[in-house]
């Protein structure tokens, strides 16, 4: 499934729709707006499903008993699109001020949400002894194996919730599975479970200027704790009142707070092994680490001491974070990443498409913006090369991969590739339209004509004598 998010007249941008769930790129020209738009997608991502209620059963519920069974497809996907944009209608302006801590215009927010060809989910829920009396009744064994090893005699009264696939064998159709208590009541918050793993919603935007954040952010903390946070009364409520919060946006703040209480976790490290071996082989050319009281530091492969990243250049602070998420204990669905290639030389670049390609190969949803014509060019090239290795054999595929000196990670999917050209008006505002591929890939309007003024000053420069 592929969600999109859109807006109309938000702060500077007069309309954008853009999908937030592949492999994103941004491109455009300063102050258009890509990273208000990026932190907006965060604040939808980590407030749509907070605004599920008990509604949302009635559109996916397709059996109701002692064991209820709900459904997510194109039978019903038109009407989950409409209830998710009517909640959104009446929650946007409080989205927007939870996201910046102040009230921003905005006329319209909604999602969109494409499914592939034959695709649907079910959702059930019940205990183990429900669950189990389905089956026998239904014959449907294929999924005792999944019961068996979830439930036991000594839980029976815990109430589970299954997500799985339709179409698939049951060993690859489950998603995910929660746990409660065993409540009726229970029902809405294990559905706001189901839908996470549906609508992947666990996001991290990681903001522009890390290197300075990494060397303040525990400062930060040290002078202003949570605790200290002053709260506003707001709708006849406590509400924190990020106005005063130094003028730190959400998601620039849950940045923040990600780097306070990073914690490295081997089973994060290992799914990620190549990946992590790559950015420090090809990247950065040493090591990040972080001790027991949380300083991190980087170790040059020809060092073995490390040195505090204060003292490391800012290439390494700018993308030092990406080793850090997918190495930490909180997994996260997707990057947000504003100005990828900040401070990094055009050779590195290249590099950093590749890690951000084999990340993306992992299920790692990317939303990325970056002014590098090296940067988008790179990304160009690959896609271009994918496409053309789709129809080559095995063989075919791995030679001419040889010549690029690539690996099979290194491609790009395709069909999961979306890119959008931020332009701004005469009027202040800016559009936002979406570059189609062509037969040469992708065109940006905005490097072409800085490449073609360059390429006439020369010219210029040429008839001077």
């Amino acid at each position: 499934m592929q969600l999109f998010i859109g807006v109309k007249n938000f702060a500077k941008i007069e309309e954008a729709k853009i999908c937030v769930d592949g492999y994103t790129l941004l491109v455009g020209q300063n102050n258009s707006g890509k990273t208000f738009l990026m932190e907006l997608v965060q604040g939808v991502k980590k407030n749509l499903l907070s605004l599920v209620d008990k509604d949302i059963a009635d559109i996916l519920l397709e059996k109701q008993d002692d064991y209820r069974v709900y459904s997510f497809g194109p039978h019903n996907i038109s009407d989950i699109v409409k209830y998710f944009n009517d909640k959104l209608e009446n929650a946007k302006n409080d989205i927007v001020y939870d996201t910046f801590g102040k009230n921003i215009d905005i006329e319209k927010l909604y999602v969109d949400m494409v499914l592939e060809d034959d695709e649907e989910y079910l959702i059930e829920i019940g205990s183990g002894e429900e669950i189990r009396n389905d089956i026998d009744e239904n014959g449907e064994n294929s999924r005792f194996w999944l019961l068996e090893r979830f439930f036991s005699k000594s839980h029976r009264d815990g109430v589970a919730c299954v997500v799985s696939k339709k179409g698939l064998s049951p060993e690859d159709a489950v998603m995910g599975i929660s746990l409660s208590a065993h409540t009726r009541e229970r029902d809405i918050f294990l559905l706001q479970e189901a839908l996470q793993f549906i609508i992947s919603t666990r996001s991290l935007f990681l903001p522009a200027s890390r290197t300075g954040l990494l060397h303040l952010y525990r400062d930060y903390f040290a002078n202003r704790a949570d605790d200290t946070m002053s709260f506003i009364i707001r709708d006849d409520k406590f509400v924190e009142n990020k106005e005063e919060n130094i003028g730190l946006t959400n998601p620039m703040y849950e940045f923040l707070r990600f780097l306070q209480t990073y914690s490295e976790d081997d089973e994060a490290k290992n799914r990620y092994a190549e990946e992590l071996k790559f950015f420090e082989e090809r990247i950065i050319e040493g090591h990040i680490s972080v001790n027991k009281q949380g300083v991190i530091s980087y170790n040059s492969k020809d060092k073995q001491l490390g040195v505090p990243m204060y003292l490391a250049s800012s290439m390494i602070n700018e993308v030092a974070p990406l080793a850090l998420v997918i190495s930490n204990a909180r997994r996260y669905d997707e990057l947000i990443i504003d100005e990828v290639e900040a401070s990094l030389h055009p050779e590195k670049q290249l590099e950093l498409v590749r890690f951000l390609n084999r990340l993306n190969n992992k299920k790692m949803k990317l939303i990325v913006s970056t002014h590098s014509d090296t940067f988008v060019s790179k990304v160009n090239n690959l896609y271009l090369l994918s496409k053309r290795l789709s129809s080559r054999n095995e063989q075919e595929r791995k030679d001419i991969l040889q010549k690029f000196d690539l690996d099979d990670t290194d491609l790009i999917k395709t069909d999961g590739v979306f890119v959008y050209e931020f332009l701004n008006q005469a009027n202040g505002k800016s559009t936002v339209k979406e570059i189609i591929p062509g037969e040469n890939g992708y065109q940006f309007d905005l490097f072409t004509g800085s490449a073609l003024q360059l390429y006439e000053e020369v010219i210029k420069l040429g008839e001077i004598q």
